[in-house]
């Protein structure tokens, strides 16, 4: 079985728990580790890839573990060119978090 990792590590060299992918429906107890924090997300996907759903998931997460809001400063989020990170719904969650979104370019 194969599987995706999002994970985030900052400038200052922090990071946050990882977003796990692993592709099916359901999620079974058995794959989880006893060297697991609990502040890891564990999500499926059908086809095993990221969705717009997927992506919204990690953007609470990050928005958690980054202490964003709107009455926060500003935040800067460098990403990759994935359409994912492009749907309006991620746009606007960002922007009401102080979150400013730079992409990078494909390959």
């Amino acid at each position: 079985m194969s599987l995706i990792i999002i994970k985030y590590i900052s400038a200052d060299s922090k990071a946050i728990p990882p977003v796990v992918i692993i592709p099916g429906i359901i999620i079974m107890v058995s794959w989880f580790h006893e060297n697991m924090t609990g502040h890891e997300v564990i999500t499926v996907s059908p086809i095993g890839y990221t969705n717009e759903g997927i992506y919204m998931v990690w953007l609470d997460h990050f928005i958690k573990h980054n202490n964003c809001g709107p009455n926060k400063e500003w935040h800067i989020l460098l990403i990759n060119g994935a359409t994912c990170y492009q749907a309006d719904d991620f746009i606007l969650k960002a922007t009401f978090n102080k979150i400013r979104i730079v992409q990078f370019p494909s390959h």
